[in-house]
């Protein structure tokens, strides 16, 4: 039986800021964990992504790692271009502590959480791009695109993107991410361009922004999946954010 995906990223702009990732498609298994600081990175062991109390409240947790996840907002809803699917996105704060060689790290920084339906069937897919940014505890960006298995190009992409304002979520109604890559398959720059609906139903308009990799990476193996994390610097309409580019892929 197929679970929800739930994806989580998090992390500052401030060096060395703590940040991570977290992959949960399995509630039998532990979650495929990152965690870092700067360049430093480690994969947690035996942790697990559960939802908290009305599942409002998430926790990332076990060893010595305790996180807590609390929304900032609410949850808005992120079409996926094909039917059935359904998804969201939602900016938090995450709180808590782990250990990163041997030293414990505190943290208290903006992330977002993602929720897609069981409907979605991974194993369909060789490749997975979450994409994410936050420029406060009410602005953000995410789009995720699932690459088909022998599919050769982007445009056999099942995508969902959302668009999080203080003035209230847009619908994105074409999500474009394109991606450079370095030597070895890590992305170092990205650009999201997320049209949404304007206040006309005939009427469109673009949000972009443009990122780079910080530098800092991570990744971990579990059977035939691979999860890579970078975090990234992001620029829209004159203002810097955090975020994160996960990109999970069959080996």
């Amino acid at each position: 039986m197929n679970a929800a995906l739930r994806t989580l990223a998090f992390g500052g702009l401030e060096a060395p800021a703590s940040w991570g990732a977290a992959w949960a498609a399995d509630p039998d298994h532990p979650t495929l964990t990152t965690v870092g600081a700067g360049r430093d990175w480690s994969v947690l062991q035996d942790v697990c992504l559960s939802p908290g109390e009305g599942s409002e409240e998430w926790r990332l947790a076990g060893g010595t790692t305790t996180l807590d996840v609390s929304p900032t907002g609410e949850a808005v809803a992120a079409p996926a271009s094909e039917s059935g699917i359904e998804a969201w996105d939602q900016l938090c704060r995450v709180t808590g502590r782990f250990e990163l060689n041997g030293a414990e790290r505190s943290v208290e920084c903006l992330g977002l959480r993602s929720w897609f339906s069981p409907v979605l069937e991974l194993e369909r897919y060789e490749s997975i791009r979450a994409v994410s940014t936050w420029f406060g505890p009410d602005e953000g960006m995410a789009l995720a695109a699932f690459r088909p298995r022998k599919a050769k190009a982007h445009d056999r992409d099942v995508l969902a993107a959302t668009v999080i304002a203080a003035d209230g979520p847009a619908r994105v109604e074409d999500p474009r991410l394109s991606t450079t890559y370095a030597e070895g398959g890590w992305p170092v720059r990205a650009g999201l361009e997320l049209w949404v609906t304007g206040k006309e139903p005939d009427q469109q308009y673009p949000r972009r922004a443009s990122g780079e990799a910080t530098g800092a990476r991570a990744e971990a193996l579990s059977g035939t999946l691979e999860l890579r994390a970078e975090p990234f610097r992001w620029h829209s309409r004159g203002r810097d954010g955090a975020g994160m580019y996960l990109l999970a892929r069959r080996r």
